[in-house]
Order: structure tokens, then C-alpha cells, then sequence
């Protein structure tokens, strides 16, 4: 499951739309972003307060003009969501009472999989602007300039100086020292977010807010771009997965009636909009991602389907990689031009724990082209290549290297042993993660967080080229307070020269 963070949810929920009706409420859904075609809302949830509970059957939406009812097949015609359309959602019952309420709305559509929403709108009340919000609105009406020294926010690290300064990770990427060892995660679930600051994350700055106080140099930003898959979902589960094994495009008839996403049209407003909520040394790491070039052809097809289409049908095959790779490619192109651009993160997964996917041989002929102009694009414009893959992929990382790739993540604990990795190709590459997930963040305790990261800062950090991070993403079933002491582990081990007995 997605969960949609609530600067994003700004951008699609019409704030103000909750309103009671004669026989219920209603509130709305406003496209500002990329216009998109759906096939359903299936298995809807939506809670009131955490709560109330509604029936599917006492859900009705507006799309269009068109009324449908929510269902657990897909619509047999596509419903286009086009830009600065609104979706209106109404609920049979009882009204809500005045004042504030959360709703929280989950939903998978086969088009971008499962999605989770979570708003909070009033009826009959104004909702008040948070502080951080409420300063940096004092600053941009007096046209302040913000200093470039140390912030400090009182909270979860009691106070301690943030300086937050993205020439740090850019200092490890080339192998050097800087000032201490950065840390790097490329996704932090809402959750871990909200206990970490100790409210909800409703707006941009409350994203920014929370990387400043955790310690990271820049804020991932990840450009909304999708294609099609197909999901599934346990009975009374939220979380949703991809099924490997089956995908939406078989046929070429499929491939051309797919209403593929343009990649021109894809709407980069959040990049800007965090760009001017940055501290001056503070950048944006744009995300190509949770897919890209491989992921999303396999995915598209099922990777069954795929592996057998490179045998029996190849020209679907070659069809997919050049529509999904191109995208990739004008999407980089227009990254590059965005503010506080620091880096971009191409999230690809190549590889089990056991090797890759698919022979080499298939990604140095369809995939790794795609790569390398990327790679190009992000050289010319003096952004570092950082590549994100699960699994054991150590028998591609010389081409990697070849399309231009500075910084490896995560190596996972389970799939490679970093100290080798950093032996090997530690003067080729930086490498970011390893603080593991299937155990110590998840079910450890705080002290073998701590001995954890003392362990890998100790072993990897000195001479430059290693960043902290999980050995995946931050989920919301990490314990909150070992992400808390990962993040301070780093800041009490990783100050350069490193010096751990």
C-alpha cells in the first residue's frame, strides 16, 4: 500500500469539501497534478476518526458526470481523472458532527495499485495553520532572506544544532571526508514521520520540517508517474503487493490501447513547491521511482508473461522497453531543470537474493541503453547517478558503472556482504544502507541499532564513500524509536576522523 504524503494529498483533496448532505456527507477529490484514466476504486475503506467504518454499498462517486457505484471488478470502460477534474465522493448515513475530522481512505486501482489517504477537514470550523507553516508565510510576505548558520529545533533530538548541508552526501559520493557520515534513505514511511515530529505531516513543510530535524540533507521528491500493474490485497489487510506473476498488457492490442501517461505531462509542482521551503545548503533528491525501465516492462507484462514473451514475443517486449524507457529518459531531461536539484535516484530492482532476475545479457540489451542516457543527461548537468535495486546485483555493477552510476544502494544484508562490496568497488562507486531490516530495525532493540551502525560506520566510513541508511526503505513497521536511534547512532559514531575502538 501507498501511503500518499499530505503535502501530495494537498494537491488531489479539496480543502473544505466535507460538508454534510440531507442524507450524509460528501467531500472532494480536484486533480491538480497528471491527468490519468482509472478503471475503479476497488475495495474501498473509509474511516471516520478512526471509527466509524463505511459500507462500500453506502459509497457512491461522481467522476466525469458519470455516477458508479464502488465494486470489486474494474470498470470495463476507462473513466478519465483529467487535470482540474474533481471526484466527488458521497457517503449514506448519518452527518458528522462540527468541528475537525480525519478521514482515512484506502483503495486499489489497477492502474497505480494500492493507495492510502489520510485528510483532515473541518465542518463548520477553519483549520489553523501549523507554526512552521505559519513562519515561513511571515517570510515570504517580508521577503526575509534566511540565514545560512545551523538551525535548531526543540523536539525529538532535545535541541541538538541541525546544520543541514547536501555538500556532505556530495562529499561522499566522490569518496571524500566530510564533516561526518550522511545519512541517506530514499523512502520514510508517514508514520515514522508523524512520531518523529509528534504530528500529523499535512504540508510540505511539515516534510521538510521532519528531514531537517532528523538530520538529512535533502528531501526525496518523486515525480507521480505509473503504469500499469496488477495488485493485490490480503482480506482486512491495507497493505497491498504487486503480483509478479500477472500483469495488464499481454497483447500488443493491449500495449496500444493502454492509456499510457505522458512523460511531459507529468506534474513536477512539488519539486518546485519544496524547493523554496529548503534551508540554503538543504537539496532535493529527485526519485525515479518505485520502478523504472526494467521494473515497470516486467511488471506491465507479469513477469512470468514477460519471461516467456522474450522468447515468443519479442516485438511486445521491445514495444515496452521503448515506450517505459523513453518516458524515463524526458522525465530526467526535465528533472535536471527543476530548483535545489542535488541528486536523483533511479529505483530499479534487478536481482533476488540470490542473483538477478534474468540473464545480463537481457538488461545490456534492452535495459542498460536506457541507463546510460540518463546517465548522460544527469553528468551534463553535474547531478549525481544513484541506483536503487534489492537483491544481489554485484554481476551488473560494472556496467552500472558504465551508464554512469556514482552511489549504490541498499546492499542488502541477506543478498551481499558490504565489507567485500566496499573492498571491491569502494574506489568506483559510494555505496549507501546495510543497517538491516529483516531484524534489527524491525524487531531489534534500540542498543543493537546503536551497535549496528557503530559496527558499519566503523568498517566502511573512513576514507569517505559510505552514507547510513536501512538495508531497503523506512516502513511503518519499524520500530519508531530504532529509526530514532539509527539516526543518532550517526550523528555520535560518524564524525570524521572516525575514531570507534
Amino acid at each position: 500500500m501507498v501511503y500518499i504524503p499530505g503535502f501530495l494529498v494537498n494537491k488531489v483533496y479539496e480543502r473544505g469539501s466535507l460538508q454534510n448532505i440531507e442524507d450524509g456527507f460528501t467531500f472532494t477529490f480536484k486533480n491538480t497534478m497528471t491527468p490519468v484514466k482509472i478503471s475503479g476504486m476497488l475495495q474501498l475503506k473509509i474511516t471516520i476518526d478512526g471509527e466509524i467504518s463505511i459500507p462500500e454499498e453506502n459509497v457512491e462517486l461522481e467522476l466525469g458526470g458519470r455516477i458508479f457505484k464502488v465494486s470489486s471488478e474494474p470498470l470495463k470502460e476507462l473513466v478519465e481523472f483529467a487535470k482540474n477534474s474533481k471526484l466527488y465522493i458521497r457517503i449514506k448515513g448519518e452527518n458528522l458532527s462540527d468541528g475537525k475530522h480525519v478521514l482515512k481512505i484506502s483503495f486499489i486501482t489497477p492502474e497505480f495499485g494500492g493507495v492510502t489517504l489520510k485528510v483532515k477537514d473541518s465542518i463548520g470550523e477553519i483549520e489553523q495553520l501549523s507554526l512552521w507553516k505559519k513562519i515561513k508565510n511571515k517570510l515570504s510576505k517580508k521577503k526575509l532572506k534566511v540565514a545560512a548558520k545551523p538551525i535548531i529545533i526543540e523536539g525529538e533530538l532535545g535541541g541538538v544544532p541541525l546544520d543541514p548541508d547536501f555538500s556532505r552526501l556530495e562529499a561522499v559520493i566522490r569518496r571524500e571526508q566530510p564533516d561526518r557520515v550522511p545519512l541517506f534513505e530514499a523512502e520514510i514511511e508517514i508514520p515514522i514521520k508523524e512520531w518523529f515530529i509528534g504530528r500529523e505531516v499535512q504540508t510540505a513543510a511539515d516534510d521538510v520540517e521532519f528531514y531537517i530535524r532528523a538530520g538529512y540533507d535533502f528531501v526525496p521528491v518523486v515525480p507521480p508517474f505509473f503504469t500499469p500493474r496488477v495488485m493485490r490485497q490480503a482480506k482486512g489487510d491495507e497493505r497491498s503487493w504487486i503480483t509478479e506473476s500477472e500483469g495488464r498488457i499481454k497483447t500488443m492490442e493491449e500495449f496500444k490501447e493502454f492509456p499510457w501517461p505522458d512523460p511531459n505531462e507529468v506534474d513536477l509542482s512539488s519539486f518546485y513547491e519544496i524547493a523554496e521551503l529548503l534551508p540554503p545548503k538543504m537539496k532535493i533528491l529527485g526519485l525515479l521511482s518505485p520502478a523504472a525501465v526494467f521494473g515497470n516492462t516486467s511488471q506491465s507484462m507479469g513477469l512470468t508473461n514477460f519471461s516467456y514473451a522474450l522468447y515468443d514475443n519479442i516485438e511486445l517486449v521491445e514495444a515496452l522497453f521503448e515506450k517505459i524507457g523513453s518516458s524515463y529518459v524526458r522525465i530526467a531531461e526535465r528533472l535536471v531543470n527543476v530548483p535545489k536539484l542535488g541528486a536523483v535516484l533511479m529505483s530499479d530492482d534487478l536481482a533476488h537474493t540470490g542473483g538477478c532476475f534474468v540473464n545480463p545479457k537481457i538488461y545490456r540489451k534492452y535495459v542498460f541503453p536506457w541507463y546510460k542516457q540518463i546517465g548522460k543527461i544527469l553528468e551534463n548537468a553535474g547531478i549525481p547517478f544513484i541506483f536503487h535495486s534489492d537483491g544481489n546485483f554485484m554481476a551488473v555493477f560494472n556496467d552500472l558503472i558504465d551508464c554512469g552510476v556514482k552511489a549504490i544502494h541498499p546492499i542488502e544484508p541477506q543478498a551481499m556482504d558490504i565489507v567485500a562490496v566496499k573492498k571491491e568497488y569502494g574506489n568506483r562507486f559510494c555505496i549507501f544502507g546495510n543497517i538491516d531490516l529483516e531484524y534489527t530495525l524491525t524487531r531489534g532493540t534500540v542498543e543493537e541499532v546503536d551497535a549496528a551502525v557503530k559496527k558499519r560506520i566503523k568498517e566502511l566510513a573512513p576514507g569517505g564513500g559510505y552514507g547510513v541508511a536501512a538495508s531497503n526503505s523506512v516502513p511503518d513497521y519499524v520500530k519508531p524509536e530504532n529509526f530514532k536511534a539509527m539516526v543518532e547512532a550517526v550523528k555520535k559514531y560518524g564524525k570524521y576522523p572516525i575514531n570507534i575502538e
